[in-house]
């Protein structure tokens, strides 16, 4: 596990259980809510699914399950891979309050178990700015075809490369040119909820930001079959651009396609 992987653990587990609670509610409460209505506790993401019922989703960094609980409560085999074993906490306790399971691997994304997950999923599903966490856009993109089934689809929705240079989303994160490949420091997403001496003591993440092309062409390389790729306004300012939804389909058959190709 790679230096800054330690450091966003250590980041995403300061406090984190006791903030959701505060945040959220106690995994009874944020349950009542996810029972009522598990779709429109999936906001936008839900029209991006062909079926919930059966279908097997890996949930990338999915933090306190607030998509994976819903999700399952939809009929979804849901496994959650996040580096927060305060988030496991929140999110067990949340499902088994709704009556659901699901499964909760707590790990660097980019060590998953594969000879456990290789080729298991039907859906990737990511959402709620994660990209910036990974400083290799193209092995986290390899990661996540390795854990599809030929055939399945990844939903990555995320941080529209817009916030490079404009903090439109309101999230107190430092801006930069547009085509900066830099590694940067800045706090992690919840930091700027907390008074001004405990927000001092939470660690720090790295971040690497990336452009629209370089997320479009990761995914193409990473032989995914690009099928849409969504814009989504600012919830600060509809006028601009604040988050993306990509879908893409693992190809069934790698010789195959390029066979069809020729």
């Amino acid at each position: 596990m790679e230096d800054y992987s330690k450091q966003h653990k250590k980041a995403w587990e300061f406090d984190a259980y006791d903030f959701w609670v505060r945040t959220a509610g106690t995994p009874e409460e944020r349950a009542s809510k996810d029972k009522e209505n598990p779709g429109k506790m999936l906001k936008q993401y839900a029209n991006y699914f062909d079926s919930f019922e059966g279908v097997k989703v890996a949930n990338i960094c999915g933090s306190c399950g607030k998509k994976a609980i819903p999700l399952a409560l939809l009929g979804a085999d849901v496994t959650v891979f996040d580096i927060s074993e305060a988030n496991r906490k929140y999110a067990v306790e949340t499902a088994e309050a709704a009556g659901v399971n699901i499964g909760y691997e707590v790990c660097d994304i980019m060590e998953i178990d594969m000879d456990r997950y290789a080729g298991s999923f039907d859906v990737v599903f990511m959402e709620g700015g994660i990209l910036h966490y990974f400083h290799d856009i193209d092995a986290f993109m390899n990661v996540m075809n390795g854990l599809l089934k030929p055939g399945g689809k990844m939903i990555c929705s995320d941080f529209h490369p817009f916030t490079k240079i404009s903090d439109i989303l309101g999230l107190q994160q430092p801006t930069m040119s547009y085509f900066s490949t830099d590694i940067f420091e800045g706090e992690m997403a919840h930091a700027r909820f907390y008074d001004e001496e405990i927000r001092k003591q939470i660690p720090k993440c790295h971040y690497r930001k990336y452009t629209i092309s370089e997320i479009i062409n990761s995914i193409i390389g990473s032989e995914f079959t690009l099928e849409r790729f969504d814009e989504h306004p600012s919830w600060e300012n509809e006028k601009l651009p604040g988050e993306f939804t990509a879908i893409a389909r693992k190809c069934i058959d790698r010789n195959e396609t390029h066979e069809n190709i020729l």
